[in-house]
């Protein structure tokens, strides 16, 4: 009977050091540690992302047109990034970059001098799904010639969870007779040929003689 009472006492105390997160080994008492099986991740994530707003006016400063949306970053576009950052050549034949940038190697490779300033528009409207992310250029591009912003805007993260923003603005004049459509845009690295980094089709914007076009694109990296 007493060795019943007591291995019930030490039933007990057991009990009790468990529920503390104590047990006594060899009359120490240790902390009783459970190993964790849920992964931790970290809260910011380094990705690249596009918006792209048009707003079309007629010559007197009249809003005849505007769109809002988020556009496509093209997979040569991601490849001329990391070209860039790591100083390597693409290996993709499909969706290599054409390596107009001047770092070392006997191939240059990267993003040209200029960077991403160019901004185009064209004339064709595609299903948006075939505007896809292994497009290297516009469907059919306007020759009304590439827009070059030799000033962009950057807006730099500045905390873990912030994003660094880089605004690009592209202004179009209408100088054909009748009408031009414009259905779709891109931001290159050149004034012809080049790199593409980002694409995307929209509903039609109809432009007449003297019309103006104003194509804004944000680029966003990282943020939470």
């Amino acid at each position: 009977m007493k060795r019943q009472t007591t291995l019930a006492m030490f039933g007990i105390l057991f009990a009790a050091a468990m529920a503390l997160g104590m047990v006594s080994v060899s009359g120490f008492s240790q902390p009783l540690f459970v190993a964790s099986t849920t992964d931790t991740k970290a809260t910011n994530q380094m990705g690249m992302f596009g918006h792209i707003t048009l707003t079309a006016t007629d010559p007197d400063g009249k809003i005849i047109s505007y769109i809002q949306t988020d556009n496509i970053i093209v997979n040569v576009g991601e490849n001329c990034v990391a070209e860039s950052l790591f100083n390597v050549t693409t290996t993709d034949s499909t969706y290599k970059c054409d390596g107009e940038g001047t770092h070392s190697g006997a191939n240059k490779n990267g993003v040209a001098d200029g960077g991403f300033t160019y901004i185009a528009i064209g004339d064709i409207q595609i299903e948006p799904n075939l505007a896809g992310a292994g497009n290297v250029t516009l469907a059919d591009e306007l020759d009304i010639g590439r827009v070059k912003d030799t000033d962009p805007m950057v807006s730099e993260s500045n905390d873990v969870n912030s994003a660094a923003e880089v605004t690009l603005t592209g202004v179009f004049i209408a100088t054909a007779d009748g009408t031009t459509d414009v259905d779709e845009s891109g931001i290159f690295d050149a004034e012809d040929g080049g790199n593409m980094l980002a694409r995307k089709t929209f509903t039609a914007i109809s432009l007449a003689k003297d019309d103006k076009l104003t194509v804004e694109w944000k680029i966003t990296l990282g943020g939470s």
